[in-house]
């Protein structure tokens, strides 16, 4: 008896030190509320890392198509920029880094081969810096970039810059991992497996706990499925959020937190699973996409799940990669009418 009295005081004992030691134990800082933005705003998000919020919507045709956001990194002695953009967009996103440092811009990040964050590259170039890609952004640029170009700047949704500019291929490719550090900075550049395109790339900046995603991760309707493995993309989704985020910087939307990459979890987990639940009634894809009914999607996007043409699209994908009529690998390596229209808005 003695020593049972004795076992149940050292445990109570233990327990009132571990709730003494948890209500002595600072509460952890609270985040900073994220900036307001408007579009072509920058704001200084962390010490020395900043971010443009580039134009962009879903519903109004009004608002010009800005490309990429973008986050630069202010190192010692260099600039870290994440996505090239067009030529013309970069060409202002130039002028707007000389507007926050003097230091030289060195490497630029292309987070995938799309026109909006890599038809920019020749223009980085000029202004000294080395471009940096996964080697499959790398070698769909190269393989079908020309061709992807000459058709963006023809017909009646041309763009000017780039007839005045030219394809600028990747310096540096990379595997799994490239990284940047010089004691003051820390930036890594990660590939997570075939997402948005089989050659995502997103930047990680550990000491600020800072994710900038590229397309892998968008805040809106803003995803292009043509070129996706939807279910590769949900693994890539969850790859990333194992890593420690306050601050989400999407390639295309405004700043969000971490959840952004459960809230597009979602989006492809639900849409997936009601595709495949319309493949299995004998549905058509027209009956598919009439069906569809996601309230939570268009309280966070603005617009209807198979609103917009790009939505339709991308259950259109889904539906043949069901149906097996997807190869992912050869994804991106033909013209085709989808990629152009990404490349021309």
């Amino acid at each position: 008896m003695p020593k049972r009295v004795a076992l149940i005081a050292a445990v109570a004992g233990a327990f009132a030190l571990a709730v003494y030691a948890s209500a002595d134990k600072p509460a952890p800082p609270a985040l900073k509320p994220l900036p307001e933005m408007a579009f072509d705003d920058v704001k200084e998000i962390a010490p020395g890392v900043f971010f443009r919020y580039s134009s962009i919507s879903a519903s109004d045709p009004k608002i010009p198509f800005g490309g990429s956001n973008h986050t630069w990194v202010v190192f010692k002695d260099y600039v870290v920029v994440i996505d090239a953009n067009f030529p013309k967009e970069a060409a202002d996103v130039v002028a707007a880094i000389k507007k926050t440092t003097d230091k030289p811009i060195k490497y630029v990040l292309d987070t995938h081969h799309h026109g909006d964050h890599a038809y920019g590259n020749s223009v980085w170039a000029k202004a000294g810096a080395k471009i940096v890609a996964h080697k499959n952004a790398a070698r769909l640029l190269k393989v079908s970039g020309p061709k992807q170009w000459e058709e963006a700047s023809k017909g009646k949704d041309a763009r000017a810059d780039l007839k005045a500019t030219e394809l600028k291929q990747v310096d540096i490719s990379f595997d799994d991992i490239y990284e940047l550090d010089d004691g003051t900075q820390r930036v890594e550049f990660r590939h997570f497996g075939h997402s948005h395109t089989i050659g995502d790339a997103v930047a990680y900046l550990p000491k600020h706990k800072i994710l900038c995603t590229g397309d892998a991760c968008v805040n809106g309707a803003f995803n292009y499925m043509g070129h996706s493995n939807s279910a590769s993309w949900i693994t890539c989704l969850d790859g990333m959020a194992k890593l420690d985020i306050d601050i989400l910087c999407p390639g295309h939307g405004k700043l969000a937190r971490k959840e952004l990459l459960a809230t597009e979890k979602r989006y492809f987990s639900e849409l997936r699973a009601a595709v495949r639940k319309g493949i299995d009634d004998k549905k058509t894809l027209d009956e598919i996409t009439a069906g569809l009914n996601m309230p939570w999607y268009k309280e966070w996007t603005g617009v209807e799940v198979a609103g917009p043409q790009m939505n339709k699209d991308g259950v259109k994908h889904v539906y043949n990669e069901l149906m097996g009529k997807v190869e992912h690998d050869r994804l991106g390596f033909g013209p085709g009418s989808l990629d152009a229209a990404v490349a021309g808005r």
